[in-house]
């Protein structure tokens, strides 16, 4: 299984991104929050965290492998709770999945319908399903490791959320990590690079700079 795949994005759209590796273009369906968040990163190298399923009738073969891709690793976790509903599916949860992870797992937590009812593809009788089989299984993503606590984040660019992601997977703590990246993005502005950004942040742990 693909959990993870980095390349150059070339194009995006409400439904699919096109990600470039190795002379290879990719099409990975997105939810349908990440269309404007991408669009600023056309051209650049991304990661995308990826789950996998196939779409289409068994009978007569008419199979498709598809690959859903998400920016932050606890999107596609939420997203693994998000399609269980029944009635949703992967299109559907898709399109529904139309603003951050947090503020839905909120709404769903303070069992907000007309919230729910704002997001594309979901009625009443819908977001109704959804609360009866999600409340109260999703904290994690509104104040746990798997998602950063409200409001967080929020002033972070994306090269510096995916370093955040990246030093929370090598040991470091959320807090400690995030104070590591705001102390060396603001010595400087220049390091455009999750990769550069923790090899600063390590530099900075040893003294160096």
């Amino acid at each position: 299984m693909i959990v993870r795949i980095t390349g150059k994005l070339t194009d995006v759209n409400s439904e699919y991104a096109i990600l470039e590796r190795d002379g290879i273009c990719y099409e990975i369906l997105i939810p349908a929050f990440m269309e404007n968040i991408l669009r600023d990163d056309i051209g650049q190298t991304i990661v995308f965290h990826t789950l996998e399923y196939f779409e289409g009738s068994a009978v007569g073969g008419n199979l498709y492998h598809r690959l859903i891709g998400f920016i932050e690793s606890a999107d596609r976790d939420f997203f693994v709770e998000f399609v269980k509903v029944r009635g949703l599916g992967y299109r559907k949860a898709l399109r529904a999945f139309a603003a951050p992870a947090r503020e839905i797992a909120n709404a769903i937590e303070q069992e907000d319908v007309k919230r729910l009812m704002s997001l594309p593809e979901i009625g009443k009788r819908t977001a109704q399903q959804i609360i009866a089989s999600l409340k109260g299984k999703l904290d994690q993503f509104i104040w746990g490791e798997a998602a950063t606590p409200m409001g967080e984040t929020e002033e972070l660019t994306r090269q510096e959320r995916e370093a955040l992601e990246i030093l929370i997977q090598l040991g470091e703590r959320r807090n400690e990590a995030l104070q590591m990246i705001r102390t060396i993005c603001q010595k400087n502005s220049s390091l455009k690079d999750a990769g550069l950004i923790v090899e600063a942040v390590y530099k900075h742990k040893a003294g160096h700079i």
